[in-house]
């Protein structure tokens, strides 16, 4: 139901550091031409996205 999700710092800051990791990943893939990878690009777009929404969700707001 509406129940809302408690803030974790600890999984945040690892999520944040998946993202970070990811995103450096995706970086690559797209700067670099004929990269083997590039038919996975939006597959590590989207984990991207994933773990920069689970960093941004799990990380304590001010005030709350």
């Amino acid at each position: 139901m509406g129940r809302r999700q408690e803030p974790s710092e600890a999984f945040a800051a690892e999520e944040q550091n998946r993202a970070d990791g990811l995103a450096r990943r995706c970086e690559e893939i797209a700067s670099t031409p004929g990269h083997p990878s590039q038919g996975s690009l939006p597959y590590y777009q989207a984990a991207y996205q994933n773990a920069a929404g689970n960093a941004a969700g799990h990380t304590a707001q001010p005030g709350h």
